[in-house]
């Protein structure tokens, strides 16, 4: 049994604990920072941000509480599902065609819906990333190349500064290099925000 905010140096399954990484040996170190008996959705919350802080990335809250579980921490189940679940849910926030970036007018689709995200900053570092790849990648069409190097200098922006984004996307339109790129679609007076 756990003693109030300590997890009993053995497995959840009563035998020594399994050899931990350094990542799960810092979930340990913040929950017993609690002092806690029972991990709670909201305790999930500040372990992802202080693994956020330290690795710079987050884990999902069930593999945070598996990780606890394991060490012998009690969990507070239907809590932790919800914080799971609501975790999950925001991961993708954007579906399969949102990320097609077959023609520039599906890549506006995706920076409008961008603007109505939040918390999405980690998700959309990937997404760039994902696009500077496929504009670098020899086996991918020419005209997808283009179009995932230009959204990928969007996200670049947005991520730099979001207040600017829209103006700085529509003076980006109206350059030639776009233009003769892209044509003029959509029109300039689209809602970019």
């Amino acid at each position: 049994m756990a003693t109030r905010g300590r997890i009993p140096r053995t497995g959840g399954h009563g035998g020594p604990p399994l050899q931990m990484i350094p990542r799960d040996a810092y979930i340990i170190e913040v929950w017993e920072r609690t002092g806690k008996d029972v991990v709670r959705g909201s305790d999930l919350t500040e372990i992802q941000e202080a693994l956020e802080q330290r690795f710079g990335s987050e884990l999902s809250p069930a593999s945070i509480a598996r990780v606890l579980a394991d060490h012998g921490a009690r969990l507070g189940h239907p809590e932790i599902l919800q914080a799971d679940k609501a975790w999950r849910e925001r991961q993708h926030f954007f579906t399969p065609d949102d990320l097609a970036f077959d023609t520039i007018d599906s890549a506006f689709a995706f920076i409008e819906k961008l603007g109505q995200s939040h918390d999405q900053r980690q998700s959309i570092v990937h997404i760039k990333t994902e696009l500077e790849s496929l504009a670098t990648s020899p086996a991918a069409p020419a005209n997808k190349r283009a179009i995932a190097g230009e959204a990928a200098q969007w996200l670049t922006v947005w991520l730099q500064n979001p207040s600017i984004f829209a103006d700085w996307l529509a003076l980006r339109r109206s350059t030639a290099e776009f233009q003769q790129l892209f044509g003029t679609f959509p029109p300039s007076d689209a809602n970019t925000q």
